[in-house]
């Protein structure tokens, strides 16, 4: 590269905010390359980029190592996702940082996007896009259910899309990093803890990420435990759950489980049928006491 195509290469970065971006990753070597490459093929000109693999012995070591200089890695045993991303993130350096799983992409553009819109308006701590999920090709199966932000929302459903999410780096010097406790929901337990502390989030209409759907995602392999999880969270940070998550974990027991609900003699209209929606029933009637949400009010 000639010297002034050097020069004006750091000029640009001294005056531009260096972003961090992380990857965790384990046993992902059919994706890894994919992820790696969205990243690297930002346009904007200052980002850290650490991938934090945990020990995998598929082919992910060679993947890593074919970068050469142009990312960091490491790969040894680790406590799983939470904890890598957070070792990362303690390393990094990025005024704005952000976390990318090993099997989802960052769109072209959506860095030098999130920087514009933290540099308009400097209160922001979070800006997020919309995502759109894809299979295993990469085809699109539907969009990720985005949303502008709204406290009351967000209780019932996780619509800021994590891999089109960016925050300032001093967020975690107000609420910490992502909890190991809630491996499977670190993003939504984050967010909730974010908007209890206060932060400002900002939505923006624009693609900035595809997430992967696939039989070994969390997302498909874990759903019961994400359920229990977000009950737990939400009990814990609010003191009480959001209706939603009560009636999908209901569906998913009744439903994809097959034993609990459908046990139950009778059919479906029977009056034991209907007990299984007795939670449901108890924050209708607000007998549920602070158990439930109630609409307008996630302060309570």
């Amino acid at each position: 590269m000639p010297s002034w195509c050097t020069g004006f290469r750091k000029a640009l970065m001294s005056s531009s905010p260096l972003v961090s971006i992380v990857t965790p990753s384990y046993m992902q070597a059919r994706f890894l390359r994919d992820s790696i490459d969205s990243v690297l093929s930002q346009t904007y000109p200052n980002i850290e980029y650490e991938v934090w693999d945990g020990d995998s012995t598929d082919e992910s070591v060679e993947i890593l190592r074919s970068y050469r200089d142009s990312i960091k890695w490491r790969s040894q045993p680790d406590d799983g996702q939470a904890a890598a991303i957070n070792a990362g993130l303690r390393e990094a350096k990025g005024e704005i940082v952000a976390f990318l799983n090993s099997d989802d992409v960052l769109l072209p553009g959506a860095v030098a996007a999130a920087v514009r819109l933290f540099a308009a308006d400097p209160t922001v701590d979070v800006v997020y896009g919309r995502a759109s999920i894809v299979d295993l090709a990469g085809r699109p199966l539907r969009q990720y259910s985005t949303h502008p932000f709204d406290a009351n929302l967000l209780v019932q459903h996780c619509f800021v899309a994590q891999p089109a999410a960016f925050w300032r780096r001093s967020l975690h010097d107000r609420i910490g990093y992502f909890s190991t406790e809630f491996d499977h929901t670190l993003d939504y337990e984050f967010w909730i803890r974010a908007m209890k502390a206060g932060a400002k989030f900002l939505y923006t209409d624009e693609e900035w990420a595809l997430a992967r759907e696939h039989a070994d995602a969390k997302s498909s392999r874990l759903r019961g435990e994400i359920f229990r999880q977000i009950i737990r969270l939400q009990l814990r940070h609010l003191g009480y759950c959001g209706r939603n998550w009560w009636e999908q974990y209901l569906r998913y027991l009744r439903d994809e489980q097959g034993g609990v609900w459908r046990a139950l003699p009778g059919p479906r209209g029977s009056r034991l049928y209907r007990l299984a929606w007795l939670p449901y029933a108890l924050w209708r009637t607000n007998l549920g006491g602070p158990l439930f949400h109630r609409p307008g009010d996630w302060r309570a």
